[in-house]
C-alpha cells in the first residue's frame, strides 16, 4: 500500500491547456481538469503568452510546468527566454537565417536581446544581409589584418585620430576641402609631380637655411616690387 501511494505522489499527468495569463514566473493555464498555476520547464525555451495552446504536466500535489508551447497566434513575436547565460555550442556549424534566406527561415525577423552577447567561431564568423546597422556608444576591434572591398564609402566623424608605421595608398584622384592645415615632418618631404601650382591670397613665405631653385629652361620672377638681399 506504502509503495503504491508513493507511485500515486510521483504520477505526472500531462494534457493539453490553454495560458491564462502569465505573471511573472507563473503561468496560469486552463485544461479539462481544471485551472492550474504552473511554471515554464527549463526545457521550454518559448515563453508562453496569453492564448497560447501549452502541453502542462501537473502531480498529485498541484505542481504544474508548461513542458511546450504547441500553437500561438502567429501575429505575436515568439520569444526564446533562459534563466541565467546561455550558450549554443553545435559540433557542427551554425547558421542563424531569417527574413527568408535560403527558404531555412521564410518570414519574421530575428532578434537577440541579452545583457551581453558573445559570438566566438574557432574557423571563420560571415554575416550577409541586404544591409548592416550597428550602433554602440564605444566600439573596439583588434584585427591582425583587415581587407575591405567596396564601391563608395562615407564617414562622418567630430574628430579622427590614428597612428601608423606606414601608410601607402593608390589614387587616381585625391581632393581635399580643410579650413586650417598643419603638418610637421621630422626629416625629409619630397614630391614628384608632372605640374605643380600653388596659390595664396595673401602670403606665400619660403624660408630655409638653404634655398636653391634651378630649371632646365626658364626661370621667372614677376612682381610690383622685387627686393633681393
Amino acid at each position: 500500500m506504502n509503495n503504491l501511494a508513493r507511485e500515486l505522489d510521483h504520477a505526472v499527468t500531462q494534457e493539453f491547456g490553454t495560458v491564462l495569463r502569465v505573471g511573472g514566473d507563473e503561468v496560469f493555464v486552463r485544461a479539462g481538469s481544471g485551472d492550474h498555476r504552473a511554471r515554464r520547464a527549463a526545457s521550454c525555451l518559448v515563453c508562453p503568452s496569453e492564448g497560447d495552446l501549452v502541453l502542462l504536466a501537473t502531480n498529485a500535489q498541484g505542481h504544474g510546468f508548461v513542458l511546450a508551447v504547441l500553437e500561438r497566434d502567429q501575429a505575436e513575436p515568439t520569444r526564446l527566454v533562459v534563466d541565467g547565460d546561455m550558450q549554443l555550442a553545435p559540433t557542427g556549424k551554425l547558421t542563424l537565417a531569417a527574413g527568408g534566406d535560403m527558404q531555412l527561415a521564410p518570414t519574421g525577423k530575428l532578434t537577440l536581446a541579452a545583457g551581453g552577447v558573445e559570438l566566438v567561431a574557432r574557423e571563420a564568423l560571415k554575416v550577409l544581409a541586404g544591409s548592416v546597422e550597428l550602433k554602440a556608444i564605444a566600439g573596439n576591434v583588434v584585427l591582425e589584418r583587415i581587407s575591405l572591398i567596396g564601391r563608395y564609402l562615407e564617414s562622418d566623424f567630430e574628430r579622427v585620430k590614428s597612428f601608423a608605421k606606414s601608410c601607402d595608398s593608390v589614387l587616381e584622384r585625391f581632393s581635399q576641402r580643410v579650413k586650417r592645415s598643419y603638418r610637421t615632418i621630422e626629416e625629409s618631404d619630397h614630391v614628384r609631380a608632372g605640374q605643380i601650382d600653388y596659390v595664396a591670397r595673401r602670403t606665400m613665405n619660403l624660408h630655409g637655411e638653404n634655398a636653391v631653385v634651378t630649371a632646365a629652361e626658364l626661370v621667372k620672377v614677376d612682381g610690383a616690387q622685387i627686393h633681393v638681399g
